[in-house]
């Protein structure tokens, strides 16, 4: 029995493992989507009838994240503090990958002269977007993997992330009225969160910067926010929360015996969440858990070097081309997170400790989810 209020320090949970393993998930499923003949269900949907190897991803992140800002606020108790650290943790990885995109990548694999992709405001409009992801994303680039089978999109799998950071607001929102923390307080808060989007859903928002709060993307059966949610009241609830291996392959068992009825939907993700939470915490598995955590440069980089594999041969099979970018993939990871993110979380921290009341945060509490 592994109680999940046990596990929230590092050296203590697998939540890293559970990340990278989410990280890969999402450049596997791309590269179905991403290479001809483009599909966006790959092995995975034709499994289980749902989802997809990315979206489990996605929502792998979610309901991490959930779990694990939810713990940061409550540690930290100021707004401050809370806001410097969730931008250090993902600004500074998705804005050196812009700029490489724009200004390596794109005049590389642009089919416009130089001097226009240069002078194009599509370009500048990119650069300006990602870097202030709160206005929305820059998709395009002049010219460029504008004849890939998934054409013209520099990053799309990083959709995710202006969507998470409102994510982040709803944890900041609970920690303002004093919600974060306790069952109570933490129920009360998913349920108003939970009723805000069920409203949501029944009446889209038509305002640009919301919209992609309800929306289903292909290869999706359900949206990542309720996995954000869920997280958050786990966290509520943490030292009730126990997880084992006889009950997640009940579950399993269970969505099998049941997966064609009306409650085989249900089960498939009440079974991936509890299965998500018992590879995260099982000490068995504890040995796997890498030394440092890539899967965030895994996540912002991949889809990039994936597009650029596209372009130069866009018909190579799927499984191929996911094993040729892995190798370039982990380089950009690797020299994210020892170059940019690190130094950009240990700076925070020292300019946070000089503050009163400024004791820094474990590593694994300063946990991120795309």
């Amino acid at each position: 029995m592994l109680a999940l209020s046990d596990a929230l320090s590092r050296g203590r949970n697998n939540f890293d493992l559970v990340r990278l393993i989410a990280a890969l998930a999402v450049v596997f499923g791309h590269s179905y989507v991403i290479q001809w003949p483009a599909d966006p269900h790959d092995v995975i949907t034709h499994l289980f009838g749902r989802e997809s190897a990315g979206s489990l991803g996605v929502f792998s992140f979610f309901l991490l994240s959930g779990i694990l800002i939810s713990a940061s606020y409550d540690r930290q108790r100021s707004i401050a503090r809370f806001l410097v650290l969730r931008i250090a943790r993902i600004w500074p990885a998705l804005a050196v990958c812009s700029l490489l995109a724009a200004f390596v990548v794109g005049p590389i694999f642009t089919t416009v002269p130089l001097r226009e992709y240069f002078t194009s405001p599509v370009t500048w409009f990119f650069v300006a977007h990602m870097l202030t992801i709160v206005k929305g994303l820059g998709w395009l680039l002049p010219g460029v993997f504008e004849h890939n089978p998934f054409p013209a999109a520099i990053n799309a799998a990083i959709w995710t992330l202006p969507l998470e950071l409102k994510c982040y607001l709803v944890v900041l929102g609970a920690g303002v009225l004093g919600l974060i923390g306790t069952r109570r307080g933490m129920t009360i808060a998913c349920v108003i969160a939970s009723l805000g989007f069920a409203f949501l859903l029944r009446h889209p928002p038509t305002f640009i910067l919301f919209m992609d709060i309800t929306v289903l993307q292909a290869g999706y059966s359900f949206w990542p926010v309720p996995f954000f949610l869920l997280g958050m009241l786990l966290y509520g609830w943490r030292d009730q929360v126990a997880i084992n291996g006889v009950t997640a392959l009940a579950l399993v068992a269970a969505y099998i015996g049941l997966r064609d009825t009306g409650a085989g939907p249900v089960l498939f993700y009440i079974a991936f969440a509890y299965g998500v939470l018992w590879v995260g915490l099982t000490p068995a598995l504890r040995r796997f858990v890498p030394t440092h955590d890539y899967s965030y440069g895994i996540y912002v980089y991949g889809f990039v070097i994936q597009q650029c594999l596209a372009s130069v041969a866009p018909t190579l099979n799927h499984l191929i081309a996911f094993a040729f970018v892995l190798p370039v993939v982990f380089a950009c990871a690797y020299a994210s997170c020892h170059w940019v993110e690190r130094p950009a979380l240990d700076a925070c921290r020292a300019l946070l400790a000089r503050r009163p009341r400024a004791a820094a945060l474990p590593p694994a509490i300063d946990a991120h989810a795309s």
